[in-house]
């Protein structure tokens, strides 16, 4: 596209009607951010962590409870009784306020029942420890915080007769709010310092982030309200900040790029704005709708929650991108040739342009054992991917010092790990058979290896419910293995001699099981469709097929690495102390989903980001090789300070408690990291200067320079 075309298009005309009305623009984004807040404060829901699967054999348990067994159809808290020093939970006394505590437990109106240790049905005890689930009415989606602190309340007195309560399981964990946390500002603060680095001007450095945040802003509350209305879960928001800050910053740092440029070339502000907006506008409008249409592929993965977290994220990167091409413009125009008055002393970015000049030409010459290397060190990083092993969210996941872990270590050491791990086994059949059913059905689960205990079963009506305790951990391989088991063989036996009989397995960890599984089928679909519409988006913009092809196998490399890195530092806990876990623990089973979609979508910036620079120059010179040089010189001082921009917003929320966003955030930083150097830097230039013309097939040719530097309205080469 000719800079004609480009500067009479609606890009260039958005960016000129920003800088002539920046007060319009700047009243309309205040009444919008205003608006957002309001909105967020005053109709703003809850998050949890919730999700059916209609037609999963934890779904039909809950259905089967549903008619004769209610009151243990609901979500479940474990409330952990611990004696302190000197305490015995067996003198009687102490017993005494256990059990009136749990009465109080009981009365509660959201309560359906509670077991009891201490005389009553079901739970745990020893002279140390005890345990009672509390069932809840209704299902996942009735639950308030409200509920917990009932909870706490109701137990509170046992503090002066010197037991500790200690929640956790599903219910405490469904309303797990995402942690405010001032090392994210750190990770501001050092952004502001890249781009000081990079720009060598205050006012070029802060306003990037200053854009960003009213941005940002708007796109918290949106998911804040969204959350009234759906189930949103604690993980949204965090991605949101996450994936919308680095991205925000990215986006407006292209921009502010382009318009130094244009000044430097002699424009006029306006004129240098609207081109600016035109140019790298393009390219971020492409590259925003890539990782927003990537990360909205995780809706195909079956389970409601995961899409949700995928669509919010889209929103928040296209809110970025909204604020890139309009509030920037605006700020620019207010700001003027001033953007570069406030410098840095000692700071020429014109002596790093000179330094990536040399490197893309050493690059140049040396393709072939740059495009092998690449290649080995993203294999090599990638390695570990054989031993991924996928799991469930589990208090035993949780750091040291959260009240759930703590909970599920002392659950753990007085009645054994499968304590947290209770599956309910409910059979329905007709009157005259359920009595046969339930007689089969208990010895076959108690006769499968794994099983630790098996209680009941509880009749009622036409239905009898086992409670099965594996000998396992949640997370534990062996625990997947043995609902399998269960379902397969036990269950199953005793459902094909009762064709009558309804027989379901289900529980707590059985539904997260039964996502994992629905995910694994559905992955294939999801990585599909995002590298389609990937590759479809490139081939528009560039219009190439090789180019996007080779992007897609590009970012695959970058997502193994990343899935290598991660499997190491949680799997195998090289390094886990870092990142502020205290064990090692198996990847959670959404996160390889997310991982690939948002990894998949942010390379892509990058990806068209550095091409867009190196179609300029062919389409100027129609030199292959001296565009591909010119193209690095121009973007590796920008593609580098964006990277580590992103790298170091992601690692500031490693710190964050919740186990799935530390893998989030250092997978998604051990990807930009390697996306933005090896990949980009090294192996992009390298097969851009072994396939050459070819590149551009089927747009363009070895005589295409020819009219693109001939006759009249012909093109200036871009400015690197």
């Amino acid at each position: 596209m000719s800079s004609a075309r480009q500067d009479s298009g609606a890009l260039y005309r958005l960016g000129s009607w920003c800088a002539r009305h920046p007060k319009k623009v700047f009243a309309l984004w205040f009444l919008v951010v205003v608006a957002a807040g309001v909105c967020a404060l005053t109709s703003g829901g809850v998050y949890r962590q919730y999700s059916e699967l209609p037609g999963t054999d934890t779904q039909r348990t809950v259905d089967v409870l549903r008619k004769d067994f209610p009151q243990l159809s609901g979500p479940v808290a474990n409330l952990v009784f611990e004696a302190r020093t000197g305490v015995r939970l067996d003198d009687p006394a102490v017993a005494d306020q256990v059990r009136g505590a749990l009465s109080a437990v009981a009365a509660l109106p959201r309560v359906a029942f509670v077991e009891n240790p201490f005389g009553g049905i079901g739970g745990e005890r020893s002279e140390r420890a005890a345990v009672a689930h509390v069932f809840f009415k209704g299902d996942l989606a009735d639950i308030r915080l409200s509920d917990v602190d009932e909870l706490r309340t109701a137990t509170a007195p046992l503090a002066a007769a010197g037991v500790t309560t200690r929640m956790g399981g599903m219910v405490p964990g469904l309303l797990d709010q995402p942690e405010n946390s001032y090392v994210e500002v750190l990770g501001v603060l050092v952004a502001i310092a890249i781009l000081l680095l990079a720009f060598g001007s205050y006012l070029a450095a802060v306003l990037p982030v200053a854009i960003t945040l009213p941005a940002l802003a708007v796109a918290m509350a949106a998911v804040q309200v969204a959350a009234a209305y759906v189930e949103v879960n604690p993980t949204a928001p965090i991605m949101v900040a996450m994936l919308g800050l680095g991205a925000g910053i990215d986006y407006a740092l292209f921009v502010v790029t382009r318009y130094r440029e244009q000044l430097a070339d002699g424009a006029p502000i306006d004129s240098a704005i609207a081109h600016a907006v035109a140019t790298a506008g393009r390219s971020i409008l492409y590259a925003g709708g890539t990782v927003a249409l990537a990360i909205s592929g995780v809706w195909l993965s079956g389970v409601r929650f995961i899409g949700v977290i995928g669509l919010a994220i889209a929103g928040a990167v296209l809110i970025m991108v909204v604020a890139a091409l309009t509030l920037l413009p605006a700020a620019l125009s207010v700001i003027g040739a001033r953007i570069d008055r406030y410098r840095l002393p000692r700071i020429r970015p014109a002596v790093s342009s000179a330094w990536w000049l040399r490197w893309g030409r050493h690059v140049n010459r040396r393709a072939v054992p740059y495009a092998i290397g690449g290649v080995a060190a993203l294999l090599l990083l990638a390695a570990p991917v054989v031993g991924l092993r996928f799991s469930v969210i589990s208090d035993s996941t949780e750091p040291l010092r959260s009240e759930s872990r703590q909970a599920y270590e002392v659950m753990a050491r007085e009645f054994g790990p499968g304590t947290a791990t209770v599956f309910l086994v409910a059979a329905n059949a007709p009157q005259g058979e359920i009595d046969r059913v339930s007689t089969e059905l208990g010895p076959a689960l108690k006769g499968t290896a794994g099983v630790a205990t098996v209680e009941g079963p509880l009749r009622g009506g036409s239905t009898a419910v086992f409670r099965v305790v594996p000998t396992g951990a949640p997370t534990d391989a062996s625990t997947a293995e043995l609902v399998h088991r269960l379902r397969s063989d036990a269950i199953a036996g005793v459902r094909d001699r009762n064709p009558d009989a309804e027989i379901f397995l289900g529980g707590d960890v059985t539904s997260m099981m039964d996502m994992a599984d629905v995910i694994r089928a559905r992955m294939p679909l999801v990585v599909s469709v995002v590298v389609g519409v990937a590759l479809i988006l490139l081939m528009v913009m560039f219009r190439s097929i090789v180019v996007p092809l080779k992007a897609a196998m590009m970012n695959l490399l970058s997502i193994g690495a990343s899935y290598g890195v991660v499997v190491a530092v949680f799997q195998w806990g090289w390094g886990l102390p870092l990142v502020g876990l205290d064990q090692p623990t198996p990847i959670i089973f959404f996160v390889p989903l997310f991982m690939f979609a948002v990894v998949f979508g942010l390379s892509m910036d990058y990806e068209v980001f550095l091409l867009s620079r190196i179609k300029e120059a062919y389409d100027s010179s129609g030199d292959p090789d001296e565009s591909v040089v010119a193209g690095v010189a121009s973007t590796g001082r920008l593609i580098t300070s964006a990277a580590l921009i992103m790298v170091c917003v992601f690692l500031s929320f490693v710190p964050q408690p919740n186990s799935t966003v530390k893998m989030m955030a250092l997978a998604l930083a051990v990807a930009v990291a390697v996306d933005a150097t090896i990949v980009r830097l090294v192996l992009v230039p390298a097969l851009m200067k072994l396939f050459g013309h070819r590149n551009w097939w089927p747009g363009a040719g070895p005589g295409h320079q020819a009219a693109k530097v001939t006759g009249q309205g012909q093109e200036t080469p871009t400015r690197a």
